[in-house]
């Protein structure tokens, strides 16, 4: 569908990798809610008052944000990540149920530190995921100067938390766009008695903690 766009309107523009992306505000969206004093808000459309609930560990009520920070991840792993021999996949689970995105950030940083103590110098982008049992693993994106070639059993020893997952990086082809997916998207069982799964677009976006945090060194890594 085309939609013109008003010449006074402000259009962004990001360029990374082979993409061009183009961004522009076309009107104001109707406010529904307004907050009030107390952690309170006003329904605009009936008039009712609710309480904030600001102890949900989920993004239910932000589900805007998650869906930017998502846009800006997809945007960093093209922009940084075009395949070849100097680029892993890193997938990192646990033993345990850990249900705690602090824990999960605490044990990366950890494993980085040993990584880096054997392998030298390795830039990355990071993002926790989470299942549907709300237990939470890790995908990571490295790279490095010249060839990257880590064992996956020595990964394994170097996260000492569980299970590790190692792929090579060889296209270039949609990479930010593929990972985002794969993170936004949950898979189901269609049911118990079938091997066939169903996807449900975006529905992982819900579940995850609302300071959603990817971790990206910067001494490398290029900014947008």
């Amino acid at each position: 569908m085309t939609q013109i766009i008003d010449s006074e309107k402000i259009v962004k523009s990001y360029i990374y990798g082979d993409t061009v992306e183009m961004t522009t505000a076309n009107g104001q969206q109707e406010q529904t809610i307004k907050v009030i004093e107390g952690k309170r808000y006003v329904n605009l459309e009936t008039g009712e008052i609710h309480d904030m609930d600001t102890s949900n560990s989920t993004r239910l009520d932000n589900l805007k944000s998650a869906k930017q920070t998502m846009k800006k991840l997809r945007r960093l792993v093209a922009h940084n990540f075009t395949g070849g021999n100097n680029q892993l996949w890193i997938t990192l689970t646990y033993r345990e149920h850990i249900t705690k995105p602090d824990i999960v950030y605490k044990d990366f940083k950890a494993f980085m530190r040993r990584l880096r103590t054997g392998f030298g110098k390795v830039d990355y982008i990071a993002v926790i995921e989470p299942q549907a049992s709300r237990r939470w693993h890790l995908h990571v994106l490295m790279k490095n100067d010249s060839e990257l070639t880590i064992p996956n059993d020595v990964l394994s020893q170097l996260w000492a938390k569980g299970f590790t997952k190692t792929k090579r990086l060889r296209s270039s082809d949609k990479v930010g766009n593929y990972l985002v997916a794969y993170l936004s998207n949950l898979q189901l069982d269609s049911s118990s008695n079938s091997d066939k799964k169903s996807i449900v677009k975006g529905a992982r976006l819900y579940m995850y903690p609302k300071a959603l945090e990817f971790t990206v060194p910067l001494e490398e890594l290029k900014n947008l």
